[in-house]
């Protein structure tokens, strides 16, 4: 029997505005967002981030973290153009998912994960074949649940790549019963920068960051976090 899931991706960072990853790979991510996610439907959502993990070009990026479990920043779930009927059809938009990321179709790296959050409303025989796919595809990767953390924290991830948070509140409303009928969301999860840099040394991130603008083109697309105004104060 088909699944006939709704399903979407939570974007808390670069996936949802940067149209490449590095300057030679064309246009991998707006080619993605263009063939696979519904963007008119876009919901903006709240969700436990912050920034904390420094990438390979020194910019301090967004993390998933439990320490802002009280303190939500904002970002934003975007719906599948199509509904997910089977595993094959997961597997597809989750390889296409970590091709975007710069994953090259897996879905544990050295630097972060990719993850999956249920809705109550899933189906249970739905929900354990997605659980199977995702521990299939980390079987034999090098992955620690500890590096999901920092500091008394809980993990954001359990050892089944689930992310281990709330599901996302809406910041309308209006748009509470739409997010609910959602079944389920893919993630991507880094590992965070332990200990957590404090707010000046993102500060000074902010500052050196002349090309990418991570920050900037965040704010300026609504991903913001709790400490955003902080942070600012310091630039």
């Amino acid at each position: 029997m088909a699944w006939n899931l709704r399903g979407g991706v939570l974007i808390i960072g670069s996936l949802l505005w940067q149209k490449n990853l590095t300057d030679d790979d064309t246009s991998v991510r707006l080619d993605w967002r263009n063939g696979r996610l519904d963007l008119e439907n876009r919901i903006y959502i709240k969700a436990p981030i912050r920034y904390g993990r420094k990438s390979k070009d020194g910019i301090t990026t967004m993390i998933f973290s439990n320490k802002m479990k009280n303190k939500k920043g904002f970002c934003y779930v975007i719906p599948f153009k199509k509904a997910i009927n089977n595993k094959d059809e997961l597997l597809c938009e989750a390889i296409s998912l970590s091709c975007a990321e710069g994953m090259k179709g897996n879905f544990v790296r050295r630097w972060g994960v990719l993850t999956y959050l249920f809705n109550n409303t899933i189906d249970n025989d739905a929900k354990k074949a997605i659980v199977q796919l995702f521990r299939k595809r980390k079987k034999n990767k090098k992955f620690d649940i500890e590096e999901y953390k920092v500091s008394g924290e809980k993990n954001c991830l359990t050892k089944s790549l689930k992310l281990n948070i709330d599901w996302p509140e809406p910041v309308l409303e209006k748009d509470k019963d739409l997010l609910n009928k959602f079944h389920f969301l893919l993630a991507t999860a880094t590992k965070p920068q332990n200990p957590a840099p404090n707010l000046s040394e993102i500060s000074e991130s902010v500052k050196s960051d002349m090309k990418r603008m991570y920050f900037i083109n965040n704010m300026i697309n609504g991903i913001i976090t709790a400490e955003d105004f902080e942070i600012s104060k310091l630039l």
